[in-house]
């Protein structure tokens, strides 16, 4: 048989710790979904997972005020025994009748644990779920994209016109982008996250290349930058290049009003694969995540009329 002062650290030490441990755990699997950016295609799972976890989560939240309600009006019936000075019999009787309450809370402690189980259990089903939805995603993007420069390069072949209004053999691209808002929605709401350029070229019979912009950002640019970077790609003069490629690459965002353009130049990493020469369509692009802050765009006249400039020179 517990003693009155064993007893009441038994609830203080069992029951608050048990308590304050599952709500962690429920704030803990709560947060895994924070770092998931809802697509489209799945933005209603994703709305129905974080629903299903907040109905949990308040459920649990009365049940342990509940718990704790009762825990302080125990404690506060034991210490009234003990100023009282009652008879050993009461005592006994009122501490027997403490026990099974407090066997009672435990167990409902052990009953919310479980189900606090369960639904860390679901919830890292269904994030397992998403993970394989958005890598699908992402290749299904880089699919698209890669798709689009190779039509756009086909359409550049049907004139000399078209031909001279796509491509440039100077080693120097001007790409005009239009309809800037709607690329950057559709980048936000992962229609489209990544856009390329059409192909230029070093020389006539040079390297091939493109840009490739993130409207909405890449990687540790993701959300708060323009990120902008330099592919080379599979040409068909590639037998007569030196490899690996060894230029230097100036990326520009152009103002279109005062001139104060943004600038970012580096050389090519003959030590990376991003230029060594293709063996598929494109190399992995190389460049600036963080090229420009998306905040800092309305700063200058980078975006003017809805359409953006960039300009890429390789020397």
């Amino acid at each position: 048989t517990l003693k009155r002062k064993e007893l009441r650290q038994h609830l203080n030490d069992g029951l608050i710790n048990h308590g304050g441990q599952l709500l962690q755990y429920t704030l803990a699997v709560a947060s895994q979904l924070n770092d998931f950016i809802p697509r489209p295609e799945y933005t209603g799972m994703l709305q129905k997972i974080r629903d299903d976890i907040t109905e949990v989560r308040s459920g649990l939240a009365e049940k342990f005020d509940m718990v704790v309600g009762k825990l302080t009006g125990l404690e506060r019936r034991i210490e009234s025994l003990e100023s009282s000075g009652g008879g050993d019999t009461r005592i006994r009787n009122e501490v027997h009748e403490l026990q099974s309450k407090t066997r009672d809370l435990n167990t409902e402690c052990g009953n919310l644990r479980e189900r606090n189980m369960s639904l860390e259990r679901e919830v890292r089903d269904k994030v397992s779920i998403i993970d394989r939805l958005r890598s699908r995603m992402d290749q299904a993007d880089e699919s698209l994209a890669l798709n689009t420069v190779k039509i756009t390069d086909l359409e550049s072949r049907r004139g000399p016109r078209a031909q001279q209004a796509i491509h440039s053999y100077n080693g120097t691209l001007l790409w005009k982008m239009e309809g800037y808002e709607r690329k950057r929605q559709d980048a936000i709401n992962g229609v489209k996250t990544a856009l390329y350029s059409p192909p230029f070229y070093s020389a006539q019979y040079g390297y091939k290349m493109c840009a490739k912009i993130y409207m909405n950002g890449d990687g540790f640019g993701k959300g708060s930058h323009l990120s902008l970077f330099f592919v080379v790609m599979r040409g068909d003069y590639d037998a007569l290049q030196t490899w690996p490629f060894q230029k230097k690459i100036t990326m520009m965002l152009l103002d279109q009003g005062n001139g104060d353009h943004m600038i970012d130049a580096f050389n090519s990493d003959p030590q990376s694969s991003s230029f060594q020469r293709p063996k598929s369509d494109m190399n992995i692009a190389s460049g600036s995540p963080l090229f420009m802050p998306l905040d800092s765009l309305s700063n200058r006249q980078y975006i003017k009329d809805d359409v953006m400039f960039v300009k890429i020179i390789v020397d």
